[in-house]
């Protein structure tokens, strides 16, 4: 409910077991099976089918069968973001945005923002073509296909939820950061993680230093989730470590295995003994800095490195994290630090010459 929340009560009927059990309406599962990257043996991707009487395809035969499927973060955003757990809804919606080139991330996140300026009365049914409350499986619906199509409301969806509530007043209601919404992880329940968007270089993103693998899954090393002692250090070694993953052209899934001492040898043996696991960790961080430099110099200051008021004022209401908001403010300048970076998030002198920059 576009981060009001903290838990969703209707998790359990959009989940992965969910999509492997059998509908009671028509007895069959969801998920077909799942898809692979050639040779790949994560087969991250999902096939599924919709039930062919769900009001969202029961007139439309061309989305009855196997299409590309719900996976975690488009089932959040399509669901959890909104408090819609209809299953088949979701699926129907994520089916849009692969057809047409949407995130289903941003998307979701937008329509959260709608629904919640739709309570408020900021946005009306004669606005948005239909009632939209948070719940809506049929607002979600209508608002993919007025979006995929480019027509009515569906325009101003289309501009994201940055504009789309400065547009009508309300911009701290975007959850998003440098314009970017968020993915599924709420930064008042992982601290690091809040950090982790609040610095990310395009944004708020899980793929630019996925914390959540330590705090949550304790991998490589379990750290906890709730405080913001160690978290600059660990978003630093977190966000180098993904830019060399990235620049070694793997798949970042595979970390949940691998460190880079595990890439070295692969990228020596293809391209030279000089890729030391030393020159691994520079080379991430030197991309890191590379990008963060582009950044400032087309704009982006430390004003920017920041969350939504609401992640920062108001307190989680349930869960492990009742209570708590995010400790940006206590993390921020600390990260500045362990990066090298003066406190206005800019590149010191000494840290441009150590990287060559």
């Amino acid at each position: 409910r576009n981060h009001r929340d903290v838990q969703f009560e209707g998790a359990k009927d959009i989940s992965a077991e969910a999509m492997a059990t059998p509908r009671k309406t028509d007895g069959k599962k969801p998920l077909v099976t799942n898809q692979a990257c050639f040779g790949c043996t994560i087969a991250c991707g999902r096939i599924q089918k919709i039930d062919q009487s769900h009001f969202s395809v029961e007139n439309k035969p061309q989305y009855w069968g196997a299409s590309g499927g719900l996976e975690y973060e488009a089932a959040w955003a399509l669901g959890n973001a909104n408090g819609v757990n209809d299953l088949d809804a979701l699926q129907y919606a994520n089916v849009l945005c692969n057809e047409q080139g949407m995130d289903p991330i941003s998307f979701g996140a937008t329509i959260g923002a709608v629904m919640e300026l739709y309570e408020m009365g900021v946005l009306t049914k004669e606005q948005l073509g239909t009632d939209a409350p948070f719940g809506s499986a049929r607002a979600l619906v209508h608002f993919a296909e007025m979006t995929a199509q480019g027509v009515g409301f569906g325009k101003e969806i289309g501009l994201g939820s940055a504009r789309l509530t400065a547009k009508y007043g309300h911009p701290d209601l975007s959850m998003s950061v440098k314009g970017q919404e968020f993915p599924a992880y709420d930064s008042r329940g992982i601290q690091g993680m809040g950090l982790a968007y609040a610095t990310s270089n395009r944004g708020a993103c899980h793929l630019r230093g996925y914390t959540v693998a330590s705090e949550v899954l304790g991998i490589p090393v379990k750290t906890d989730p709730l405080v913001a002692e160690g978290k600059p250090e660990l978003v630093k070694a977190f966000q180098d470590a993904t830019a060399a993953f990235d620049s070694a052209g793997i798949c970042i899934f595979t970390s949940f295995a691998w460190g880079l001492a595990d890439v070295q040898p692969q990228v020596a043996a293809a391209c030279g003994e000089e890729f030391t696991l030393e020159k691994l960790n520079e080379i991430g961080e030197r991309v890191w800095n590379m990008e963060r430099d582009f950044n400032n110099k087309a704009g982006f200051t430390a004003k920017d490195d920041t969350l939504p008021k609401r992640l920062l004022t108001e307190p989680a209401k349930t869960g492990p994290a009742k209570g708590l908001v995010n400790k940006l403010p206590e993390m921020l300048p600390q990260y500045y630090e362990v990066r090298g970076w003066d406190a206005g998030g800019q590149l010191k002198p000494e840290t441009r010459a150590r990287l060559g920059l």
